[in-house]
């Protein structure tokens, strides 16, 4: 099996295609949804599927839902798994008809992380930088227990699938999901992994690397000790990335073919080389 690294990127379907083109099953990232299929049979319109899912990046979506029908058509075996967020689904259809169940591991861990997140959220709206940076590393240790929950999971449930699949398998997967293959070899499979960002990002010259907030929070992922110092400073740069990395969706053109890598890379270099104080000073700059 081979764990493909993606994201959700227009410029990247054309490279995700290449490589789906080999298998004879794709596991997507996501938890089953019937809808697709309805889709894929052409029992509903694209916009309907589209009607019923949450996205921040409707162009991808819509690009490729067609790819995935294409391939679903050519004979390609189409899953759909991502277990915790199937579980968390059903926690918030038990919420709507006032009951509160589902899987407790799931349960606790977005209890956990919506604390995180709304202090981390309250603390953006102060304004006040070093209280932000300490709510950011906060978070950043709760998502990163809640991704390798997501991870151990997932894994177990691939393999629970592939066993009585005779057949070459990719697995679709987020970047961050960097555990995801080395959980997969525990239950025997021989796994192999491609970043599509990462080696677009080499054929056109640079050095990938990942944003400062993926790369603290892959820090606690992998259990790595990290020093005080090193937590704020990367923290403090986090801030600065997400303040500068554009929130729209780009779609690639003649003149640049890879407009979110390109932008995405370029942020991160020139974060990486502020230490905290400047990393304030631009903070401030742009928020106050």
């Amino acid at each position: 099996m081979n764990v493909v690294f993606t994201s959700h990127r227009v410029e990247f379907i054309e490279e995700f295609e290449k490589e789906a083109v080999k298998y004879n099953v794709i596991i997507l990232e996501e938890p089953p949804n019937e809808l697709l299929f309805s889709y894929f049979e052409g029992k509903i319109p694209k916009n309907e599927y589209l009607d019923k899912i949450d996205t921040t990046f409707p162009k991808y979506n819509s690009l490729y839902l067609e790819l995935l029908k294409k391939l679903y058509l050519e004979g390609i075996k189409i899953l759909q798994i991502e277990p915790y967020l199937e579980k968390l689904n059903e926690i918030y259809r038990l919420i709507e008809n006032g009951v509160v169940g589902g899987d407790d591991r799931v349960r606790r861990m977005e209890k956990k992380a919506t604390k995180a997140w709304i202090e981390y959220q309250e603390a953006f709206i102060k304004k006040d930088f070093d209280e932000l940076v300490e709510k950011t590393i906060k978070f950043a240790r709760v998502d990163a227990e809640r991704f390798v929950i997501r991870d151990e999971m997932r894994a177990e449930k691939i393999a629970e699938v592939v066993d009585s699949i005779n057949s070459e398998v990719l697995i679709e997967a987020g970047q961050i999901h960097i555990l995801l293959p080395s959980m997969l070899e525990d239950y025997g499979f021989n796994v192999s992994t491609k970043s599509i960002p990462s080696e677009v990002a080499k054929r056109l010259g640079y050095n990938w690397t990942f944003n400062p907030g993926s790369e603290l929070t892959i820090k606690y992922m992998t259990g790595e000790e990290v020093s005080e110092s090193y937590e704020k400073v990367t923290a403090a740069r986090a801030l600065v990335y997400i303040s500068m990395i554009s929130k729209e969706e780009m779609l690639p053109s003649d003149e640049q073919k890879y407009p979110h890598l390109i932008d995405e890379l370029k942020i991160t270099n020139f974060v990486n080389s502020l230490d905290y104080e400047r990393c304030k000073k631009i903070f401030e700059k742009i928020w106050l």
